[in-house]
């Protein structure tokens, strides 16, 4: 269920107490609560994250990384008129092997031992291509696991200690040896619709949507409670809704660890909603 209209049943349940509903504060119970079912309800997601002051923000959805590259940027395409493109990019560009630039095809030309990646977008209607060189990173010592897939690659012995630049992350936060610079990361993320939007997955007995929609409730309740906004008819249900968590919680678990047992879920809703995410080509990656 798409959050818009999981936020819709609950502000349409409570009614009474619709105009005094954080909906910010919700979305971030519903996000925070996810991630607790771990992977299996995770799908991979792929962003490009700039670096300011030696930090940089990961999506408020980001579970665990799999892939983080330093990008470096190498030249563009423009496919059509440039002129529509210029007042929101300076255009540059220049040549270097292994790849090379055919200016009558407007393309790079990659040899087998090409390290470029294309970046594809679109400013004003018009199709532009960013290429990057890109770099491993390397992971500082003692970081948290959680925050690492199992398939993480800057994990792999020969990434994980062998390059100068190096990252860490905390919380939705990645930070850097280096001060300024543009990553390209791979992690296993809540999933979300064509808009970028959270989704709640139903998968199979719909225990995960329950359990979120309770646990949403009482959070909304002990928000109103503490504001003394306390009519009798939310003192009622409340206790009933915090008695029902642990039971409805460990359903939620119990459905998540079954679905995931089968990872295909996510590529599945995916096709129903037409969804193009493969926003960046990268080569092969061999290590």
């Amino acid at each position: 269920m798409k959050f818009k209209e999981f936020l819709a049943e609950i502000e349409s349940q409570l009614s009474s107490f619709a105009s005094d509903i954080d909906k910010i504060s919700v979305k971030g119970d519903v996000v925070q609560q996810l991630k607790i079912f771990g992977n299996n309800i995770c799908e991979l997601q792929e962003r490009k994250i700039k670096i300011e002051n030696s930090k940089g923000n990961l999506p408020k959805e980001f579970k665990s990384l799999r892939l983080a590259i330093l990008l470096e940027p190498h030249a563009t395409c423009i496919h059509g008129d440039r002129r529509n493109v210029t007042d929101n990019y300076i255009y540059r560009q220049y040549i270097e092997n292994p790849a090379y630039f055919d200016e009558v095809n407007q393309e790079y030309i990659t040899t087998c031992q090409s390290k470029i990646i294309t970046e594809k977008i679109t400013i004003n209607n018009t199709p532009v291509d960013f290429y990057y060189n890109w770099h491993f990173l390397s992971l500082v010592k003692g970081v948290n696991k959680d925050l690492f897939s199992s398939d993480c690659i800057n994990i792999h012995p020969s990434i994980r200690d062998g390059y100068p630049n190096e990252i860490n992350i905390t919380g939705n936060t990645v930070n850097t040896n280096f001060r300024e610079g543009e990553l390209y990361v791979q992690y296993y993320g809540i999933p979300t619709d064509e808009e970028g939007e959270v989704v709640i997955p139903e998968l199979t007995t719909g225990d995960i949507l329950t359990y979120i929609t309770n646990y949403v409730k009482i959070k909304i309740a002990e928000e109103l409670i503490a504001n003394n906004k306390n009519p009798q008819g939310l003192t009622q249900l409340y206790p009933l809704w915090l008695q029902s968590h642990r039971e409805l919680k460990a359903a939620a678990i119990r459905e998540a660890k079954f679905y995931g047992l089968s990872k295909n879920w996510h590529i599945k809703y995916k096709k129903l909603n037409q969804r193009d995410t493969a926003v960046f080509k990268l080569p092969s990656l061999k290590f």
